[in-house]
């Protein structure tokens, strides 16, 4: 029997490498160069101008102190845009090209010139100081989380935003990589696990829920199997693709939406958050 680790940091770093390391084993030609978002970047962009969005209405809410901000891991912008709107700066982390790609061209587009692209690790960056941070869907895969956090502490000079799903964003792809890979998904840690980590570390962050999500639908059985197969690291013709496209026939259900994935309902959005 292994121990489990007996702090928040230790447990959160030996779930995150078992995760990556099951990943990795599930690749035919694993590239840790690679940028994975190649191909999917633009989707991730969103009109600057947008009403109604729930998320970018609770961050003006969260960092109306702050006229400078610093968006970790924030890709082609779409909750800098908008948020640049009502600031005098913001400064955008990534460590994918295409995904800063697609900022610059969200800028140019909507003739927004104070958002900066940086492309770096966080880890490794070399910015300035920003009054906010705000961190949207990252902290999931790192695993040296407590020198991440560190770090983002250190480069806002007032107040710190994370948003994380109470459980990992693939969590309801479980059922799939059993039926195809045969063996249980170890899924990355959710907000629970982060809340430990911060505690650990002597912060004391406020916890709310800011969404539970619709299920996630595709718009033709075509759309299930690009995206899918990509998440599942399954190549096209293969026998683990015919274990797949089986698979898919009892866990895409039609709705007036569209394609259903089966688990993908009651998925939680959570706001993390305090002032240093």
């Amino acid at each position: 029997m292994i121990d489990e680790p007996r702090d928040a940091v230790q447990r959160w770093h030996s779930q995150v490498r078992l995760h990556h390391a099951q990943s990795i084993s599930a690749q035919q030609n694993f590239d840790p160069y690679q940028d994975f978002w190649k191909g999917m970047a633009e989707q991730f962009r969103d009109d600057p101008y947008r009403k109604g969005d729930a998320l970018v209405d609770r961050l003006e809410e969260e960092f109306a102190g702050c006229k400078t901000l610093i968006d970790i891991g924030g890709g082609a912008g779409r909750l800098a845009l908008p948020l640049s709107l009502s600031r005098e700066k913001i400064t955008v982390v990534d460590s994918s090209k295409s995904m800063l790609e697609e900022l610059e061209k969200g800028c140019d587009e909507a003739r927004i010139e104070n958002v900066s692209p940086v492309f770096a690790l966080w880890e490794d960056a070399v910015i300035d100081i920003h009054e906010g941070a705000l961190c949207s869907h990252v902290t999931y895969g790192i695993e040296e989380i407590e020198k991440f956090l560190t770090n983002v502490t250190q480069h806002a000079s007032k107040h710190v935003v994370i948003v994380a799903f109470m459980k990992s964003p693939q969590a309801h792809l479980g059922i799939l990589w059993e039926a195809v890979r045969g063996e249980e998904r170890v899924h990355l840690p959710g907000v629970p696990e982060l809340m430990d980590v911060l505690w650990q570390m002597g912060l004391t962050p406020e916890l709310s829920v800011l969404d539970h999500l619709d299920p996630h639908t595709y718009k033709s059985d075509e759309d299930a199997l690009h995206d899918l197969r990509k998440r599942l690291y399954v190549n096209q013709g293969t026998e683990k693709d015919e274990k797949l496209i089986m698979a898919l026939q009892s866990n895409l259900k039609p709705t007036e939406e569209g394609l259903e994935l089966r688990n993908s309902d009651g998925r939680v959005s959570c706001i993390i958050s305090w002032d240093n």
